[in-house]
């Protein structure tokens, strides 16, 4: 993993190291586009610059390989660019949207990471007797995938193969949910509002949940985006809350209930993205700007989403449990189904 330089000095290094990656990310996203531009007929609308990006990722990674010195690259343009591309979108939006959506989403989503921590702890009890590897797979599962993984396994002193199958189980139902969900849109004619809300509130990580949106249409990508943000801001929450809760049932952790451990989990693109939309919101940007802010949103996700697919190891998803993978699919699919269900009735209301 390539981490950014903590001294000026190591910044040329750093550089060096992720410039072979990042460019070959670049350079299939612009194939990507061109090929939808040119050859995608309006028919095969499934087939968008989104799914034809994340396609060249994985067959590079699984047919021809990756060297090694790709990976960081790879890593920076899924990660990084993913969120600089958020910052840039909140540049195009109103906050009185994002307020909007967020707070329609919000009881939604808390309600889902509540469901999905509660019911993982108690079947993987059931099962393994191991409380805490579930409640590892419901937070992936329920807040933000590996990021939430990562953020709370410390806390809670979790084993490396806790965090391992977590982590799997996470990314391998990304990657079906990501194969199957713009199709169950598209064939049941969802609406940008629902196919957004559903992509925001059901893949655990943030990169899947807005190429999910995206392939849909631009529309439904801005809806997840400002949902799965909502997710991701109650990490932290989540992360006090299983310290508190492990700290009164006598069990180890590696954190105190702080102020600042609410602010040292929080996910900090979500301010640059507010910041973005209150200088768009009070005019501050003006046309030109929301324009070129929204083109380079769409190419800094485009190089993310080449980097997914470049980032999917198939010979390692086939290795997973089956009954791992059994569990964490029905898990995503009653998210999905409360996902749907909130958002054709509730949000009616």
């Amino acid at each position: 993993m390539s981490k950014i330089p903590s001294s000026k000095y190591s910044w040329t290094g750093y550089l060096k190291n992720i410039f072979p990656g990042f460019m070959l990310c670049v350079v299939l996203g612009a194939v990507a586009r061109f090929i939808y531009l040119k050859f995608i007929p309006e028919q095969l609308f499934i087939f968008n610059h989104v799914i034809i990006a994340i396609l060249l990722g994985l067959i590079l990674k699984n047919m021809l390989g990756i060297p090694k010195a790709f990976n960081s690259g790879i890593e920076f343009s899924t990660k990084i660019c993913l969120y600089i591309g958020i910052v840039l979108l909140g540049a195009t939006l109103n906050l009185y949207d994002i307020f909007s959506v967020g707070a329609a989403a919000i009881l939604m989503v808390a309600v889902s990471i509540t469901f999905s921590i509660l019911i993982c702890g108690w079947i993987v009890k059931k099962i393994t007797g191991n409380e805490r590897w579930g409640h590892l797979i419901g937070t992936g599962l329920g807040v933000c995938g590996v990021s939430a993984i990562i953020a709370l396994a410390p806390v809670i002193k979790a084993r490396q193969k806790e965090v391992f199958t977590a982590i799997g189980i996470a990314i391998l139902n990304d990657v079906i949910v990501l194969a199957a969900l713009p199709l169950i849109a598209h064939a049941m004619g969802w609406s940008d509002l629902l196919a957004g809300f559903v992509a925001g509130a059901v893949p655990a990580n943030t990169a899947q949940a807005i190429a999910i949106g995206h392939a849909y249409s631009d529309s439904a990508g801005t809806i997840a985006t400002i949902v799965k943000s909502a997710r991701n801001t109650l990490l932290p929450v989540v992360v006090v809350v299983m310290t508190y809760s492990y700290i009164r049932k006598g069990l180890p952790v590696t954190e105190k209930v702080r102020p600042g451990l609410l602010w040292s989990k929080f996910p900090k693109f979500i301010v640059g993205l507010l910041i973005a939309a209150s200088l768009s919101t009070f005019g501050l940007i003006g046309p030109q700007g929301i324009a070129a802010a929204k083109t380079l949103s769409s190419w800094f996700f485009v190089v993310c989403f080449v980097g997914i697919g470049a980032g999917i190891n198939l010979k390692e998803l086939g290795r997973q449990d089956l009954a791992v993978i059994g569990f964490g699919l029905l898990m995503t699919i009653l998210l999905g189904f409360y996902a749907y269900f909130y958002s054709t009735i509730i949000l009616v209301l």
